[in-house]
């Protein structure tokens, strides 16, 4: 499938002389962790089927492309009044970060920086006579961008939607560039009940360009900086001052690393299509890791298949989740009483715009059909792994926000999980910052006090990290599970002796937090 504002292709890529071709990887979490519940006479509703799957590129970095791909990037700086209080702190380091990421840009690569207040003002390169519009990247135009950016003045108000709508002006100004990007800082949040119009400037810059959303100081809104990161598949972050490196450095590092990786991606788009038996329908797609983005919603139909947009790639790994529900009733279904294996679908990925990639082959999807209630329902290593992070993403965002309405009893409960979810996970940046709005007691068992003094900062900070994950303890493919044909009498659903719900095998339970050992 093409993206339409992608742009023409760059072309085909070849590595350096002696390396091989670039290449993708993909794993499937194996068929004997799959298990649905079958149809005919007993039969219960639907069911859903969850897929992990793994995709790893190599040797995207060292490509040499035969025609350079053509690069757009916009830089947008909040320069609100609040970006000065109560000291200048914000505002110096939003513009050595800018003047930083402005220098590593590389020739060729097309650049704006907007200064964003009541209104968004492009402050280079200056508005020619055809209008406003982007640079290129060269020694003389780095070095006039770097000085414009840290001249930088504060006054005014914030309104996010204004500056996203010249940045989409800007960077679709330019037909023909394959890359588009967006990196947007900001100390507060769309003033004056703008929901409505953010929300339908996210959609009209949907598709059109990607962008990174960081947030500094104590004002700015999570929800709608995870919003913006969400609707223009980019990352969200926050930065705050600790540790040795000092606030400046470290927002002039996370502004570097973000560029960086934008501009080290040299495919346009590689898409995952899924070819489905005709009683099954996909319910979820989205990635995972290295942060959670719902792509469900960018589902494009070809024939039989659905086929899912994931964006421009580099030398990363990503990996994604597919849930499919099982329709019983479907005159397709096969409706065998005795248990059985059955391929259900396949996915095959198609790079875009580098045509000596070397892709992988399609790999099947297979479920085992019983007939037990409740079905064995083990997801494996990697669907454990990557349903906790949903979960302690969940019970971070409930304890923020019960913090917000100053409910202490549900804000130690839902962060007493996310503690808990994060000390198992080994999500250590996560845990350290949830300690800086409870007191743990007992990291392994979730029992927490909140804390007396919390800064906003903080509870913000806790809700974006949340969506970052950790990779999975091994690779798809590795000592996933147990060998085909063993019996898996330990990964039938556990009933917790506290709730008596049927949950997932493991160390406590999902639904109360009770240790499943005792009782079980």
């Amino acid at each position: 499938m093409t993206d339409p504002a992608a742009g023409p292709a760059p072309g085909p890529v070849t590595g350096p002389p002696g390396a091989g071709p670039p290449r993708f990887r993909m794993g499937v979490a194996p068929a004997y962790e799959q298990y649905a519940r079958g149809g005919g006479p007993g039969a219960h509703g639907d069911h859903e089927v969850h897929v992990i799957v793994e995709i790893r590129a190599e040797g995207l970095d060292a490509a040499v492309p035969r025609r350079p791909p053509q690069r757009s990037e916009v830089i947008i700086i909040d320069c609100s009044g609040s970006m000065a209080h109560p000291t200048l702190r914000k505002i110096a380091a939003a513009r050595k970060a800018a003047a930083a990421a402005i220098e590593r840009l590389p020739d060729g690569t097309h650049f704006a920086l907007v200064a964003g207040t009541d209104t968004a003002r492009l402050v280079y390169p200056p508005p020619g006579p055809a209008g406003p519009g982007t640079v290129a990247a060269s020694p003389a135009s780095r070095a006039d961008g770097s000085r414009t950016a840290l001249t930088l003045d504060v006054h005014g108000g914030t309104r996010i939607s204004a500056w996203l709508s010249l940045a989409r002006r800007l960077l679709t100004a330019r037909p023909g560039a394959t890359f588009r990007h967006a990196l947007l800082l900001t100390d507060g949040r769309d003033e004056h009940g703008r929901v409505e119009e953010l929300r339908r400037v996210l959609d009209d810059c949907a598709g059109e360009f990607t962008c990174d959303a960081l947030g500094i100081g104590a004002d700015w809104d999570a929800a709608q900086l995870q919003q913006i990161a969400d609707r223009l598949h980019g990352r969200a972050e926050a930065v705050v001052e600790e540790g040795a490196e000092g606030f400046e450095d470290q927002l002039t590092r996370v502004f570097g690393e973000l560029i960086g990786a934008s501009t080290r991606r040299t495919l346009p788009q590689l898409t995952l299509g899924v070819r489905t038996e005709p009683y099954l329908e996909i319910t979820l797609f989205r990635q995972v890791n290295p942060t959670v983005l719902d792509l469900t919603d960018t589902a494009v139909h070809d024939g039989d298949r659905t086929c899912f947009p994931t964006g421009a790639w580099g030398d990363e790994t990503r990996w994604y989740e597919l849930r499919m529900r099982v329709d019983p009733d479907h005159p397709d279904h096969p409706a065998h009483r005795e248990p059985h294996t059955a391929r259900i679908a396949s996915l095959r990925l198609e790079a875009e715009g580098s045509g000596d990639v070397v892709l992988p082959r399609e790999e099947p999807v297979t479920v085992h059909w019983t007939q037990e209630y409740p079905p064995l329902t083990d997801p494996g290593v990697h669907g454990r792994h990557f349903q906790r992070h949903a979960e302690l993403q969940e019970a971070s965002w409930a304890g923020s926000t019960a913090l917000y309405r100053d409910d202490i009893p549900a804000a130690e409960r839902e962060l007493g999980k996310a503690v808990r979810l994060a000390h198992e996970l080994g999500a250590t940046a996560h845990l350290k910052q949830l300690r800086k709005l409870v007191i743990v007691e007992n990291a392994a068992l979730g029992r927490v006090r909140v804390r007396d003094v919390i800064t906003p900062e903080d509870v913000n900070v806790v809700g974006i990290m949340s969506g970052h994950t950790t990779p999975p303890p091994s690779a798809l493919g590795g000592d996933a599970g147990p060998a085909e044909g063993t019996t898996h009498s330990d990964d039938r659903p556990a009933r917790c002796s506290r709730c008596r719900e049927w949950v997932r095998p493991g160390r406590f339970c999902e639904n109360c937090g009770h240790p499943l050992g005792e009782g079980r």
